[in-house]
């Protein structure tokens, strides 16, 4: 339970407002402040939220629980304290009971802030530690109209708003007590014994819940029915679907007939895993982070949806399940499974999706398709790793509301190593403590799977390996013997492109698969081959979901074909090829393309070929696994024989040093960071990409009998951000249906620092350039000729 402060004394003095509305009665700023609140419950209710709340204060090392607590919960009830403002009243919400002339601005965050430690301070001012806590959520109040950034400015920006005469004043003794010019936040910190990640965790949780009830709440009152939250509402109809299959039927009829998959034993070698990876979760269902650890084609989604709903069942309070994938087509493949399987239950967020609609309405509500949008709102979310780092360490109002959902959850995060490993030991510690505190259930599932727990030292526990023995598996035949690697290419430092065409086209008639590790090279390679065999593909990161599509329905029809490709190729894309050559980079990368060759476990013949051609340590710069490629003998060995924990434990090595030395690496700053509230540094230490621009070329696309303009798609762009007859949430629904064919059309490009870039129009972030056809060849992006003609660096 908690205490509310009375504010009566404040409220009853004017009818104040906290918003108004053509066609409706102002609401009261107190009824305002009700709705928060009854929103905050809901929380509560739905998502345990005050049991997350108050175990997050005691991970803090805070003594007074209940006083911190109240604290918090007082934040989200005063948050719009600030709006009894009378110039606010006056000029922003047109309120004429405030018809004279006032001092001062419009603002009312800074006010509300200033408001609540006003109030509060007397409670606890001779706690040093709350004093703390109430000026750091203070600061959260202040900033929930727009983004997180420091507390650093805070202390001038609370003296610049004293003397405001609209409010008792009681600031003498708070301002020279706890934030004082000459002691100040700084020096107070070196007094205080708080943990500094779960204080971090805590300020972003009541950054969340105040942006996500204020924004209920004003939802409400607008469009005139409540935001309902939606979770798995009852994980025994979800089971009974899901094992209603038949993969899930099949496993379970081996469980009782060893010989059922004799016929199949890569079926039967599946249903083995499946089965170890239950038992094991069950006999260890209170462990926070789960690693499976799995070879490529071993049924590692099928796993999963057994895992999360199993977690589900056995956590009575866990109850939304969340997908995350590195690249979109991993999203895109692995949501057509699972509306199979839960058709209704399952929605995709990202770039390139449009925003789901209720198709049982009659009339389509874009308020409420949007929010849900907005708030992750659906009982099982398939979404990007970019999301997910925005819930966890974004500053952006709009991120708190996915973190609000990802407590008490299932959180299936795939291919982690492909995240930058200069934040591997930070990710690992912050994905540790939210796995606690916000009872997050993580499964981390790969095929080449780094135990980043060997990063928290001595401090981890509660990681659990689901498979007990990997190389039960992975040196079964089944898997190992699939494919044959050739070293034998490597003996040269560089190859000749013109031998390794020759050495390509010697496998012309079956499907063969060429990965190099840049784009330029990529297409040079292709323009060699192009004329020398029928039937030759590109495949990159400049071709978008068209292309990609067409080259995969190419590869399965096709007995032979050579694809020649970038890394995309690694990225989940869903292919079965023959004979592999691969430009060395690092160990993960190459068994990832492993796994592109012989998939299916059915063919005879298989091999890869590794070769030497670009520099890996340009591709992939400050990663340390650049320090053991596969040109080392020893590495190639432990390739071979799958043993990837031995070649992680050098890497991890390599990681932990990193984060001890004395550069901006070091642990030290994120832990500082995050006990002086510098939102903004941990969000930029924990950024998995450099920021881009995005470039939108204009020309036709054709697919079949559709001519798909460029052109035309960018007016219709221009013409519907511009559109003022459309609502806000209309606008971007209809964005978000655009978004996927603005993509046929949009290339990303790093932060552009050169200012002889040209173009034709910026708008909305794109960089728009109307002849694109001059930069397309044989419908592809020619990134050569766009770089010597306009200049601009490339991902």
């Amino acid at each position: 339970m908690y205490m509310l402060y009375c504010v009566d004394s404040i409220l009853d003095q004017a009818p104040y407002w906290a918003h108004t509305h053509e066609k409706k009665t102002s609401e009261l700023l107190h009824k305002h402040m009700e709705k928060c609140m009854e929103y905050f419950e809901s929380y509560c209710v739905k998502k345990g939220m005050d049991k997350i709340i108050i175990n997050t204060i005691k991970d803090c090392g805070i003594n007074d629980i209940q006083a911190a607590y109240d604290l918090f919960v007082n934040a989200i009830y005063m948050h719009d304290m600030g709006k009894i403002n009378p110039r606010f009243q006056r000029d922003v919400l047109g309120n004429r009971y405030f018809k004279k002339s006032y001092d001062g601005d419009t603002r009312h965050s800074m006010a509300s802030a200033f408001i609540y430690i006003d109030r509060l301070y007397p409670k606890i001012k001779h706690n040093k530690v709350l004093s703390y806590v109430l000026f750091n959520f203070a600061y959260i109040i202040s900033r929930h109209h727009g983004s997180l950034k420091s507390t650093d400015d805070f202390l001038q920006q609370l003296d610049d708003i004293r003397g405001m005469t609209y409010y008792s004043d009681q600031s003498e003794e708070w301002m020279e007590d706890i934030i004082s010019t000459e002691e100040g936040p700084s020096q107070i910190r070196k007094m205080l014994k708080l943990n500094e990640i779960p204080f971090y965790m805590l300020n972003k949780l009541l950054f969340a819940l105040i942006t996500a009830c204020d924004y209920c709440a004003t939802y409400e009152y607008i469009n005139g029915h409540p935001m309902e939250l939606s979770v798995i509402e009852s994980i025994d109809k979800l089971q009974s679907t899901y094992r209603k299959g038949e993969i899930y039927k099949g496993i379970q009829a081996y469980k009782q007939n060893a010989d059922y998959f004799a016929h199949c034993p890569i079926n039967a070698l599946r249903s083995e895993m499946f089965l170890e990876t239950e038992k094991r979760l069950e006999e260890n269902a209170e462990g926070k982070v789960f690693y499976l650890e799995a070879p490529t084609g071993s049924g590692k989604t099928n796993m999963s949806v057994n895992l999360a709903l199993k977690l589900a069942e056995l956590s009575k309070e866990v109850n939304n399940i969340f997908y995350i994938f590195p690249f979109n087509t991993l999203v895109e493949q692995t949501a057509d499974i699972l509306n199979q399987y839960f058709p209704g239950q399952t929605a995709v967020i990202n770039s390139i999706t449009p925003v789901m609609m209720d198709d049982d309405e009659a009339i389509p509500s874009y308020e409420k398709a949007y929010i849900n949008r907005q708030f992750f709102n659906y009982p099982i979310v398939v979404t990007s790793h970019v999301n997910l780092f925005s819930a966890l360490f974004g500053c952006d109002r709009e991120n708190g509301f996915a973190l609000t959902k990802l407590c008490n959850s299932v959180v299936i995060l795939d291919e982690i190593q492909s995240y930058k490993n200069s934040i591997w030991r930070q990710l690992i510690m912050m994905l540790d403590r939210y796995a606690r505190l916000l009872n997050i259930k993580i499964i981390i599932m790969s095929a080449t799977l780094p135990k980043m727990d060997r990063l928290l030292g001595k401090e981890s526990n509660g990681f659990i390996e689901l498979v007990k023995d990997v190389n039960k598996y992975y040196l079964n035949p089944i898997f190992k013997d699939r494919v044959k690697i050739d070293f034998s290419m490597l003996d040269n430092k560089k190859i000749d492109l013109n031998v390794l065409a020759d050495k390509v086209l010697e496998f012309k008639d079956r499907k063969v698969l060429v990965e190099f590790i840049t784009k330029g090279t990529a297409r040079e390679f292709y323009n060699i081959i192009k004329g020398r065999c029928e039937y030759v593909e590109e495949l990159t990161g400049d071709d978008n979901k068209l292309k990609r599509n067409e080259v995969i329905e190419k590869i399965k029809k096709q007995k032979s074909i050579i694809v020649i490709a970038t890394q995309v190729i690694e990225a989940g894309i869903d292919i079965d090829m023959d004979i592999g050559f691969k430009d060395t980079s690092i160990p993960d990368s190459e068994e990832q393309f492993l796994g592109r060759i012989n998939r299916s476990c059915r063919k005879i013949g298989c091999i890869a070929f590794f070769f030497n051609y670009d520099n890996p340590q340009v591709v992939y710069r400050n990663d340390v696994r650049t320090n053991y490629p596969i040109t080392d003998q020893m590495i190639s060995e432990m390739l071979e024989q799958k043993k990837f924990g031995e070649i992680y434990e050098l890497v991890l090595r390599d990681v932990f040093h990193e984060t001890e030395l004395l550069n901006n690496k070091n642990i030290s700053l994120l832990l500082r960071a995050a006990l002086i509230s510098d939102f903004e540094k941990i969000e930029k230490q924990l950024r998995l990409i450099e920021r881009t621009a995005q470039l939108y070329l204009a020309y036709q696309i054709t697919l079949e009998e559709e001519i798909i303009d460029g052109r035309e798609i960018w007016y219709r762009f221009r013409q519907l951000c511009a559109d003022k007859e459309k609502g806000y949430a209309q606008k971007k629904v209809e964005l978000s249906r655009l978004a996927e064919k603005m993509s046929y059309f949009t290339y990303n490009i790093y932060n552009i620092e050169d200012k002889t870039f040209r173009y034709d129009e910026e708008f909305a972030g794109y960089y728009y350039i109307e002849n694109g056809e001059q930069f397309i060849i044989d419908g592809k992006f020619d990134r050569k000729a766009f770089s010597m003609e306009f200049g601009g660096r490339f991902l």
